[in-house]
């Protein structure tokens, strides 16, 4: 109680809490706060008791979510002291639309907030180290915000500068030794002072407007002490898209191609002026890689003129040495970026690297952010075989972050353990072990050691070859073979079902096998694939849920999920671990079947469900990803009558992972939801069904 009562002298906010309709248990709470409230103590008014809280950041809002002590039915008071000395772990589940939390204090997990990091190393506070500015230009977090580095390679999220960039560059565009931030067809006026109010056009255009990238650096590329402009496009028009593949798996149109250009400052650094843009070269032909190019330049190799190394769309760099001088550059022949092992590689892709000397030992590393929405580096260890070589790619590290799961995370709780198994666009299985309050730090699942990873390959997704590092593994508990035990059943990139025998205990899983089907004849699959499946696999649309469940209610589980045309199917129990062939029985409120995605290609699939009786009448109702997510009721005979969007912010970009379960005992189901981001955002039944009674205001 001591403790109590010298938190309450602090300055502190005095808060109401709404009356919700009826009774609840731990409804949830929040309150918007200044971007200056790291943490918090929330206390209880009427008995001074102190309620668990988390702080957290939701695009350009900062919250102090809760859960109430009351039951909800009349107005409550409550005191929020911001930026106690001493905060207490932040619960795992509220459920006012906040981020899942690890539940337990001094998590250090890899850094990283949204998708598509976008990256600039500074030194914001001056303290002598690198900081971080992160951009995030996709939803829900989209934003740019600053991460200040609190000890070795530890940093913490400080404040949003402003919405989400692509390509963000320090520069100097002005002379006024202020720092601006470029961001392809903008930049931004000394963004200490401004954040990203002042925003200014940039003096070069890409070069046409059919291009999914477009960058800029800032250089002095010839030594002369002005400073110049190197831009970078990336041009998918030879590519396309999807459903480039001939019968034989072959890719029949062109590559991704990445164009580097210069643009030379002839006016001065206060008021330049860049003269026709200069297509660069590498041994007397045009620079071209495969997309992305995100040009580094720097003096790599340590013999005084810059060289320049290039990104790329998938995972590799190539390094252009500069065989000229300072002042007249000349790239000899491209050559793969090398470590001590091999050629270099990030695990992930759509890089966006940066040139910095990162350790500060006098030469120029790798700063990089990939897709998934982490942080890199990897190190300049020094010449050899007449070129630089690095590092292997090492993550950054955050604070006492939220859980989060690469991108696109497609979470699957299991209702009894709370152990949380993730699928993502990298294609790894995630386990997040839950033990008495809280989780354990991720764990790639895996068999002798080696994580298990899905990846697409070069004709495993149906967008081509470009989308070889991807996975997009979505899988669900359930009892596969009917031994008793949970299997985990995953569909990916591929849209093959496949499950794995699964030690739940230690995190050990089996090689993979496919879902067996009995088919009468050959089965079937999507129109669009080039490959033909075995003659008991169940090839389906690619990124969409199954689900395990007896549907039939004969004492054998079932096998539920969007068929090779979208149409949600009932696969019945064969016996033996197989399925019969799927049946349309699920009929929509026009009574013919149902069909959950008509789009064909790369606009297939995506569709994540769960069949579970949201509406406690007795029968199986239909949540599936929307925007948020969305129910279908069903009214009866399999009948499924669409009842609209869930209350909630947008979370999608692409899809969301939703599953309903009861979190907190209390009988009734919340929600859990994979998002864009990689986080799972919660949703306490409360926050569903009176969704206005969640936010407090000020007293």
């Amino acid at each position: 109680m001591l403790v109590c009562a010298v938190l309450l002298t602090l300055a502190q906010i005095r808060v109401e809490a709404p009356a919700y309709s009826k009774a609840w248990q731990g409804a949830p709470a929040c309150f918007e706060v200044g971007q200056d409230v790291r943490s918090a103590a929330v206390f209880d008014e009427a008995t001074s008791e102190q309620v668990p809280c988390k702080v957290q950041q939701h695009r350009d809002k900062r919250y102090v979510f809760w859960n109430r002590a009351d039951d909800g039915t009349q107005t409550h008071g409550y005191n929020i002291v911001p930026n106690p000395e001493a905060p207490l772990s932040s619960p795992v589940f509220v459920g006012g639309g906040d981020m899942m939390d690890y539940g337990r204090g001094s998590i250090v997990a890899d850094m990283g907030f949204g998708l598509w990091a976008q990256v600039a190393p500074i030194d914001w506070d001056e303290d002598g180290d690198w900081d971080v500015i992160y951009s995030t230009p996709d939803a829900p977090q989209n934003g740019t915000y600053l991460y200040i580095q609190t000890r070795s390679g530890v940093f913490q999220q400080t404040q949003r500068l402003g919405d989400g960039l692509w390509f963000p560059a320090i520069a100097d565009m002005n002379g006024d030794n202020r720092i601006d931030l470029f961001a392809g067809k903008v930049w931004y006026d000394d963004i200490k002072a401004n954040g990203l109010s002042k925003q200014m056009e940039s003096p070069v255009k890409q070069p046409k407007e059919k291009l999914r990238g477009f960058m800029i650096v800032q250089v002095d590329w010839d030594g002369d002490g002005v400073l110049d402009l190197v831009s970078a496009t990336e041009d998918w028009e030879e590519y396309g898209w999807d459903r480039g593949f001939d019968e034989t798996g072959n890719w029949t149109r062109g590559p991704l191609h990445g164009f580097l250009y210069m643009h030379r400052n002839t006016g001065t650094n206060q008021a330049p002026v860049y003269a026709e843009a200069v297509r660069l070269e590498a041994d007397d032909t045009p620079i071209d890689v495969y997309g992305r190019p995100c040009p580094c330049i720097a003096d790599f190799d340590g013999d005084g003129d810059l060289d320049l190394i290039c990104g790329e769309f998938r995972d590799e760099f190539t390094y252009f040495e500069n065989v000229g001088t300072r002042s007249i550059p000349r790239f000899a022949a491209p050559r793969p970026v090398m470590t001590s092992s091999g050629v270099l590689r990030i695990d992930l892709c759509m890089m966006s690297p940066v040139a910095c000397d990162w350790n500060l030992d006098g030469m120029p590393d790798l700063f990089i952010g990939p897709e998934d929405g982490r942080v890199s580096v990897c190190t300049n260890r020094g010449m050899s075989r007449g070129a630089p070589h690095f590092s292997e790619e090492r993550f950054l590290k955050e604070l006492d972050p939220p859980i989060k799961s690469g991108a696109l995370v497609t979470p699957w709780m299991n209702p009894e353990t709370k152990d949380i198994y993730c699928g993502n666009t990298a294609g790894y299985l995630e386990w997040f072990r839950f033990a008495k309050d809280g989780y354990r730090e991720g764990r790639n699942l895996g068999s002798n050691n080696i994580p298990f990873r899905i990846m697409a390959g070069y004709n495993g997704s149906v967008q081509g070859p470009a989308e070889e590092k991807w996975g997009y593994t979505v899988p669900v508990l359930g009892d596969v073979t009917g031994d008793g035990r949970d299997d985990l059943v995953f569909n990916s990139i591929i849209g093959r079902i496949e499950y794995m025998d699964l030690d739940a205990a230690r995190g050990f899983i089996s090689p993979p096998r496919p879902v067996i089907v009995t088919w009468p004849e050959a089965p079937p699959y999507p129109a669009w694939n080039w490959w033909k499946p075995g003659p008991t696999d169940l090839a389906v649309h690619w990124r969409s849920r199954p689900q395990i469940l007896d549907w039939d209610k004969d004492g054998a589980n079932d096998l539920v999920m969007l068929d090779h045309e979208g149409y949600l199917a009932f696969y019945r129990a064969a016996g033996g671990g197989s399925f019969e062939p799927g049946q349309r029985v699920f009929k929509g409120e026009d009574g013919q079947p149902l069909r959950l995605n008509e789009k064909e290609g790369g606009g297939s699939g995506r569709a994540n469900i769960h069949l579970v009786d949201w509406d406690a009448d007795g029968d199986l109702d239909l949540i599936r990803n929307t925007e948020n997510t969305g129910w279908f009721e069903n009214t009866g005979d399999a009948r499924f009558v669409w009842k609209g969007n869930f209350p909630g912010r947008k979370l999608a970009g692409h899809n969301t992972a939703p599953q309903a379960i009861d979190w907190n005992g209390d009988g009734q189901l919340d929600l859990i939801v994979g998002a864009e981001d990689g986080h799972i955002y919660c949703y306490h039944r409360a926050a569903v069904e009176e969704a206005d009674k969640v936010a407090a205001k000020a007293l």
